[in-house]
């Protein structure tokens, strides 16, 4: 009965709520409805009668009753006309009548003519829904008829009808659904929860405890409690037991699963627990270190046992160290160090119950601070001992710390140096070119192999430094070589090469100097004899201005080269060249050597002229020493140019003086490296060619032995190999 009166109680209210709601809705659209056909009726009288009032002057005034009569027909088409009539005035005219009403109707769902005599249809026209009469005149304005329009509302109540019976219907299958809705719901919400509630109770433990949790998804509140209030005494039992479970499980995995050795001993000296870590690395078991007390101690160095063993005394009286360091040594032997933290679980009573031993392994540690500790004494040596200037500067360049070495080169005190930075010790204290270097440095990390002039306390100092940014990144760390003693040896090379240069310019200067004084004693003695001609003046004066050309250029091309112009810009590979042989070509001519040259490519790069005509004539004079050693008929230098693509050209020296031994190739651009006697040479010949090339033009350079034929010929000789880099690539 319950059930049933809750059911209905349901029922009762939403059926008349829904039963009310639709009525206001079928009332309402019923009203909606009527209006909007009324409306479109209302639109399409007037779309007829525009159309009609458009059409049927222009028919009535040429008398063609057929043809409105059938414009009349075509409008009655729409089944919400009821007639369409014409008082026609000129028709009749013909009749002598005022106006002859011509016209259809609808009857029946047929069209017919309009018949005034016909009570039925008089009868139709009454019941009209609306009626709308309009005078219709010719080009003349003149009055020629009367259109009336009848409308008929059969349509608009048939619509009308199908709503009112669209809304009963909707109404008895909404109550329908209603009835069934509520009787699902008062099912699910009551009866299934106190079904659930049944099923969960029953499903019990042996000890009366339900398994599950009585489900708390219920929509009525009532039950929702019940189900919580019941639940809070089964969360308190299973709480409880998860807690003891949550524990011993967390124990086990410290104990079982670390990386690192657990181990518990009580206050007997027996270790009952040591996880899987430990007995891995000491490789007993734990029933064998577990079967009798103090058995750990074979784990440890015979000197320590003594102490260590004591342990369980000290837990006891309190005195317990909790941290120390002590080494292990499993059943193999293998030994590790350890770091040891104890604790000591009490009983009830304050008596020691258990100590609790956890060992981190630090052996790589100790490992890794012995090896750094090694590192930081080695770079100490480095630091205090090495003969190259090492300082620590800040990023503004203040020197912060500095060895020996520095402080000896630059002739400072240790006080001194560090009111000082290393920009204001440069002789060249460009500013911008200064903040250029170190905005690289913080870019880049580093530079190297950078050359500047210091002005110290009593000399200025041509050096080689390198600088690196420090992990830190609030440091830098400066190594500088005073290089001054090679920058002599390397002026003193590029003289020695001015020397025999300018001695090959005078050999080669004979030939057009004796031209031109045998073209002038010519003059003066066909003068003498008053055979001299204005041709032959021409003739000489071109010849002696041919010659003076030639010595001018040679003049420039020496010129350029001494001057030392170290400026960059762009310039041609080839250029550098015709320039280089230009002034070498006389001492190769000297000495017997041929030279083939095979300029096919050229390629224009940012660079130094005179340094590249440096690098050149340093590599043909090696060649050069070479062949002058060997036979005058197989001194031959070969310099060919190919491009390798649009960006690189590939230069190539080689000579036909044997080559040299393999075993030393890789030296021969070290500096002061030579095959030469003393007297000979100093070795930094190819050295600044490997500078100027690699460093200073970002070239690759590659020296190697090659064999070749020429003229038929088998030859083994030495080649430098140059890839030249547009600054694009």
């Amino acid at each position: 009965m319950k059930n049933r009166s809750l059911l209905f109680s349901f029922l009762l209210p939403f059926l008349i709520t829904i039963i009310t709601i639709s009525s206001f809705y079928t009332i309402y659209s019923y009203f909606e409805t009527k209006q909007r056909l009324v409306n479109e009726i209302n639109l399409k009288t007037k779309s007829i009668l525009t159309q009609l009032k458009y059409a049927l002057p222009h028919f009535i005034d040429s008398y063609a009753i057929n043809e409105y009569k059938k414009l009349i027909e075509n409008e009655m088409q729409d089944s919400d006309i009821l007639a369409v009539i014409v008082k026609d005035y000129n028709y009749g005219k013909i009749f002598s009548k005022e106006f002859l009403q011509i016209g259809k109707i609808r009857e029946n769902d047929q069209i017919l003519d309009i018949d005034l005599n016909s009570v039925h249809q008089m009868n139709l026209l009454s019941k009209k829904f609306s009626y709308t009469e309009v005078d219709l005149l010719n080009e003349s304005d003149i009055k020629i008829a009367t259109l009336e329009l009848y409308i008929s509302d059969k349509n608009l109540k048939h619509n009308l009808n199908e709503i009112v019976k669209k809304s009963i219907l909707e109404i008895f299958i909404l109550s329908l659904f209603i009835v069934i809705l509520v009787f699902l719901i008062i099912k699910s919400l009551i009866l299934k929860p106190i079904s659930n509630i049944v099923n969960t109770i029953q499903n019990s433990d042996i000890y009366g405890i339900p398994k599950e949790n009585v489900p708390e998804n219920n929509r009525v509140k009532e039950f929702n409690d019940l189900s919580k209030k019941m639940n809070e005494m089964i969360f308190t039992i299973k709480d409880l037991q998860k807690q003891i479970i949550k524990e011993k499980d967390f124990i086990s995995n410290i104990i079982d699963n670390s990386n690192v050795i657990v181990a518990v001993i009580d206050s007997c000296g027996r270790m009952f627990k040591i996880n899987k870590f430990g007995q891995e690395f000491i490789g007993y078991k734990q029933e064998e270190i577990s079967n009798k007390p103090f058995f750990w101690l074979k784990f440890l160095h015979k000197d320590i046992q003594a102490t260590v063993g004591n342990i369980i005394e000290k837990a006891k009286s309190g005195n317990l160290k909790r941290y120390y360091k002590a080494s292990c040594i499993s059943k193999d032997g293998e030994e590790k160090i350890f770091e040891w933290s104890n604790s000591v679980r009490n009983k009830s009573d304050g008596s020691m119950d258990y100590l609790v031993l956890i060992g981190i392994d630090v052996t790589q540690k100790e490992l890794i601070q012995k090896e750094i500790l090694q590192q930081k004494e080695e770079l100490e040596l480095i630091f205090n001992y090495s003969k190259d200037g090492i300082a620590i500067l800040d990023l503004n360049t203040k020197l912060l710390n500095f060895n020996n070495s520095f402080i000896e080169m630059t002739g400072y005190s240790k006080d001194e140096l560090l009111e000082k930075t290393a920009f204001e010790m440069l002789v060249d204290k460009d500013i911008d070119k200064n903040k250029i270097i170190i905005k690289k440095i913080l870019e880049e990390g580093f530079i190297t192999n950078h050359e500047e002039t210091f002005a110290f306390k009593e000399k200025r100092v041509f050096t080689n430094f390198s600088v690196s940014l420090l992990p830190n990144k609030e440091t830098l760390l400066m190594i500088i070589k005073d290089v001054s003693s090679l920058k002599v040896l390397q002026e003193q090379s590029k003289l020695a090469s001015l020397g025999e240069m300018i001695g090959n310019i005078a050999h080669q200067w004979r030939q057009p100097l004796s031209l031109i004084s045998t073209v002038a004693s010519s003059l003066r003695v066909k003068s003498e004899y008053d055979m001299l001609k204005k041709d032959d003046i021409y003739e000489a004066s071109k010849s002696i201005v041919m010659q003076t050309e030639y010595l001018s250029n040679t003049i420039d091309n020496f010129r350029d080269f001494i001057k030392g112009d170290k400026s960059y810009t762009n310039i041609s590979i080839k250029d550098v060249l015709d320039n280089s042989l230009t002034l070498v070509a006389a001492s190769l001519s000297n000495n017997f050597i041929n030279l083939i040259i095979e300029l096919n490519d050229d390629l224009t790069i940012f660079g130094n002229k005179n340094e590249l005509t440096e690098a050149f004539l340093n590599i043909i004079s090696n060649s050069k020493d070479i062949l002058k050693t060997i036979e005058e008929k197989d001194r031959f230098i070969f310099i060919k140019t190919k491009k390798i693509d649009e960006n690189r050209l590939e230069l190539k020296f080689l000579d036909s003086g044997g080559g040299i031994d393999e075993s030393i190739i890789s030296k021969v651009l070290e500096p002061y490296f030579t095959t030469k006697h003393k007297s000979q040479g100093t070795g930094l010949g190819l050295a600044i060619v490997n500078k100027i090339v690699r460093e200073r033009h970002k070239a690759n350079i590659e020296i190697y032995n090659e064999e070749f034929i020429h003229n038929q010929k088998k030859y083994k000789g030495l080649c430098f190999k140059i890839i030249f880099k547009t600054s694009e690539s």
